[in-house]
């Protein structure tokens, strides 16, 4: 009698263990996890599989699909149940359900059999939410611009072999809009592109991690947007939404004296956005781009894709995108046309690495050439302190010439970033264009014997060395015979 006793314990404890010999993980919608912004009507729906045990196969699956979480939480497949299918595919199952709603969010779950008849347990909940799947599902959104490129001006080759008809820079603008929440927040999201790249902030803090967004197109056949959550940025009462935008390879300024390879100019820089918000009791609201956004120029002076990029931080307008702001002086957005527009599914471009130059030499001219010890498309961050109008020019390059000097002659020319000091204290300027390879500074040389006696702009210009990354610390003697910036 206890030899069986024992025997029933021990089969007991086993149940639970033969459940976890095989385990779902991983759940991805359309290749990424909880993705947000899907526009397919049919996402791909798939999972991994994990067990300690070899010879571990799926032999059936069960895919549910709620409407909302408490659902979900309770297997209630409300949008779509498979029940038990037998089949081992755990990748890219079209999703066959109820037809998905735009920016209406689904949470899914899966469990499997094995080849030895054992069931998993439910995985984790996982979700993904829906983009705009049509034209109308922006809600009245338009294109807004600062200025409009005459359509006599626009050419979409990037070589067409005449002469340039006009020659000029654009305005590269931004955008603000401010606004009142006034009810319980359940969601905010936000549906946005801006051509040829854009930031987005929303009560003065970057809204996302990416950069250069969107992607590449052809852009008079489509854009992409991007899908952003904004649910913990947005507040109730005062808020602001702000824009920058770049040309990108939306549009190449004409501009004989810098570098551009590609002539093309779909257009002036512009943007669409949708914000939907949804609150707790049920209702909606949108703040949709259309006139009543207001716009202005933007510190940055000059944006090109191969020529580099000008700012001046002396046209900077505090608290620009935040709540409360004067922008009485600000003109009215203009209304423009804008392509097809489709959800990004690339992964963005984001800032994924951080170095520091490998060896810094002082060559002829007081120009300082800064080795970063391998080749790369990549962006700087300056930190600098000067007077108000000081000038940084960095130069990109990949070749040195016998002085040690930089040249371009081997990836076209003239291509620099230039930063124009507002003074008053220690600058950041993180450039929004890439390739920055090479400093140059004209500046005061500081002798390591004088460093007792060096003037305001010696010491200023040893605080400026030592605020760029070096990737180390340096002491006074590591200046010696340098200039200050």
């Amino acid at each position: 009698m206890s030899k069986l006793v024992i025997f029933s314990w021990l089969y007991l404890l086993s149940i639970p263990l033969f459940a976890q010999d095989i385990k779902v993980a991983q759940l991805d919608c359309a290749y990424r996890n909880n993705p947000i912004g899907i526009d397919v009507l049919s996402p791909g729906l798939s999972w991994k599989l994990q067990s300690a045990k070899h010879n571990i196969m799926q032999t059936s699956y069960q895919i549910v699909v709620s409407s909302s979480l408490s659902y979900l939480n309770k297997n209630i497949g409300d949008v779509w149940d498979t029940k038990k299918v037998k089949s081992g595919q755990s990748l890219q199952i079209k999703y066959k359900g109820k037809k998905l709603l735009s920016s209406k969010t689904y949470y899914w779950k899966v469990r499997v059999w094995d080849n030895f008849g054992h069931e998993s347990g439910w995985s984790a909940s996982a979700f993904w939410q829906m983009g705009l799947l049509n034209t109308a599902d922006w809600k009245g959104a338009k294109w807004i611009a600062y200025e409009k490129l005459a359509d006599s001006n626009v050419n979409s080759l990037p070589m067409d072999g005449k002469k340039d008809k006009y020659i000029g820079n654009n305005i590269l603008p931004m955008f603000r809009k401010g606004f009142t929440v006034t009810k319980t927040i359940k969601k905010a999201t936000a549906f946005i592109s801006g051509l040829g790249h854009f930031e987005m902030s929303l009560n003065g803090a970057k809204v996302g991690d990416d950069f250069l967004a969107p992607g590449w197109t052809k852009y008079d056949k489509e854009a992409l947007y991007l899908t952003y959550d904004l649910t913990k940025q947005l507040k109730r009462g005062e808020n602001a939404i702000g824009v920058m935008l770049g040309n990108g390879f939306y549009y190449i300024p004409t501009i004989k004296e810098r570098y551009r390879k590609l002539k093309v100019a779909y257009g002036y820089p512009k943007m669409i956005c949708r914000l939907l918000i949804e609150y707790t009791d049920g209702t909606s609201a949108n703040i949709i781009s259309n006139q009543s956004w207001k716009t202005t120029p933007s510190p940055i002076t000059f944006s090109s894709i191969y020529g580099g990029e000008d700012y001046n931080a002396n046209l900077e307008q505090k608290d620009w995108n935040l709540a409360g702001f004067n922008d009485s002086r600000w003109k009215s957005s203009l209304l423009a046309d804008g392509p097809k527009l489709n959800a990004q599914k690339e992964e963005p471009v984001k800032i994924f690495e951080n170095f520091s130059p490998q060896n810094i030499n002082l060559v002829a001219h007081g120009e300082w050439v800064y080795d970063m010890g391998q080749n790369a498309s990549a962006i700087i961050e300056l930190k600098v302190r000067g007077k108000k109008g000081d000038t940084v020019r960095i130069t990109p390059a990949e070749l040195l010439k016998a002085d040690g000097s930089v040249t371009q002659k081997n990836i076209g020319s003239p291509s620099y970033f230039t930063y124009i000091l507002k003074g008053g204290g220690l600058e950041t300027w993180l450039a929004k264009s890439k390739d920055l390879l090479h400093w140059e500074n004209q500046g005061k040389l500081m002798s390591f014997g004088d460093a007792g006696h060096w003037d305001d702009n010696q010491k200023a210009g040893y605080n400026a060395l030592l605020d760029t990354k070096w990737g180390g610390k340096y002491g006074v003697d590591k200046f010696d015979g340098k200039y200050w910036m």
